[in-house]
Parts: structure tokens; sequence; C-alpha cells
């Protein structure tokens, strides 16, 4: 069964309009998006601080998705590693750099 045909047999099964369920099952998933996104992850924070944030979403019929500080250090130390070897290979440039080099090439009439 494809999201469609789930989201039309609830609408059969409650009586509630298609546009209606599609719109609370995006908007349960949106609430969680927008809940992990305001999570201050990205600065230095310590184990103490990350544990009294809220990381874990219960979600009926799937179970917990939850984010522990393993694997943020681990996601936060992969980073740090990559961005090392574009900086060593030359991969990322300054946006204005790429610019000019794109500007070289360009044959002026």
């Amino acid at each position: 069964m494809n999201y469609s045909e789930i989201i039309k047999k609830v609408s059969q099964e409650t009586g509630i309009p298609v546009r209606v369920v599609n719109l609370a099952y995006k908007s349960y998933w949106k609430f969680i998006k927008q809940k992990i996104q305001t999570l201050p992850l990205k600065g230095n924070i310590s184990e103490e601080e990350f544990n009294a944030l809220r990381t874990n979403f219960n979600i009926p019929s799937l179970g917990k998705l939850y984010l522990t500080w393993d694997r943020v250090q681990g996601c936060k130390k992969r980073s740090d590693i990559i961005k090392k070897i574009k900086n060593e290979k030359g991969i990322h440039k300054p946006a204005n750099e790429w610019q000019n080099r794109i500007g070289d090439n360009v044959r002026k009439e």
C-alpha cells in the first residue's frame, strides 16, 4: 500500500476528508522535524546540556526515535574530518573563487 492509498483508506474509515487526513499526517511529521531542527546541536554543548534537551519522540506503531550523545559526537567528528579532507584537496572553495574561475573560462566576445 502506498501513501495515497493509506490516506484514502483512513479517510474512508474515519469519515474525514482526504485533504484533512493528509494535512494532519504531514503536520505531525513537520512538528517533529521542526523540533529536531531547533535543537542546538551545531554549537558546543556539554553532555549535561544535551541530556536536558528533548531528543526522544515516541511514534505510535513505529517506536521511539531518539538521538544519543555518542551519536552527536560521532557526527561532529565525521563532519570535521570531511571538512579537513575537502580543505586539503582544495574541494571546498569560497564562492567568489569559483566565480573567478568560471569568469576566466568564459570566452569574451
